[in-house]
């Protein structure tokens, strides 16, 4: 009877062990979640600096858009493969 006893003890302690230390532990999986937390946490940073660039980006390409636009307004400039005509209104004076 004794025999039975240390063999389900030991039985008992080892099943304990794997649950506790071995692959696939509360300890293995504890550090599984804070690595998955930390890499959040990274991921959100990088997200939120992407959408800073991101509106960098947008900006410039407006800012370019309205550097250009002024330009042919106002200096009158063209593309090689364009044609510029000036068209001059007439001040009647009645």
């Amino acid at each position: 009877m004794k025999a039975i006893w240390v063999l389900m003890a030991t039985l008992t302690v080892l099943l304990q062990f794997r649950l506790w230390m071995g692959e696939g532990s509360y300890a293995q999986a504890y550090t599984l979640y804070q690595q998955i937390q930390e890499q959040e946490s990274e991921n959100q940073t990088l997200h939120e600096r992407n959408m800073r660039l991101d509106a960098e980006v947008m900006e410039l390409k407006l800012a370019q858009s309205a550097i250009e636009e002024r330009a042919r307004n106002q200096l009158g400039m063209i593309y090689p493969d364009e044609q510029f005509y000036l068209l001059i209104e007439s001040n009647s004076v009645n």
